[in-house]
């Protein structure tokens, strides 16, 4: 299977880009991961905080106000999701434009192209397919000689 992702026309376009604009985009790309991972790193601070707010509440069996912090950290949390999301995607987006700019790199696609390109001869790449058509194909060799292997003897 090929990843959607390679399908995107800017990926495909990428590496045919001049070194220069493929480190332009790289660096834009880079810029954003860190400005995701700031906002990420701030949303779980707020989180820790409330975690640990909640935590200090409880030993203080002051539970009306515990339940409050934990609700903030539940929302904090909920809110995080999207955030972590959007970093990974433009992480994966970053380690995939890293290795395009790889000289020599190719598509994964190329591999599938070079398959039909080549002649297995006798090495069959469906065996179960082609089993079967042979079994059903299958003369008995022994009947053809006239002998009965289930007489006895």
């Amino acid at each position: 299977m090929i990843p959607w992702f390679f399908k995107q026309q800017t990926i495909r376009d990428f590496p045919n880009l001049s070194t220069k604009k493929q480190n332009k985009r790289k660096t834009e790309i880079a810029q954003r991961l860190s400005v995701q991972k700031q906002i990420l790193e701030s949303r779980i601070s707020f989180a820790k905080e409330s975690a640990r707010k909640t935590d200090q509440l409880l030993k203080r069996k002051r539970y009306s106000k515990a339940r409050e912090e934990m609700g903030k950290f539940k929302l904090e949390i909920v809110s995080s999701q999207p955030v972590l999301n959007t970093y990974v995607a433009t992480s994966l987006e970053k380690q995939m434009h890293d290795v395009m700019s790889i000289e020599g790199f190719e598509f994964p696609d190329l591999l599938l192209e070079l398959r039909n390109d080549i002649d297995f001869g006798l090495f069959a790449i469906n065996v179960v397919d082609d089993l079967d058509i042979i079994l059903q194909a299958e003369i008995d060799p022994f009947s053809e000689l006239g002998i009965d292997l289930e007489a006895e003897d």
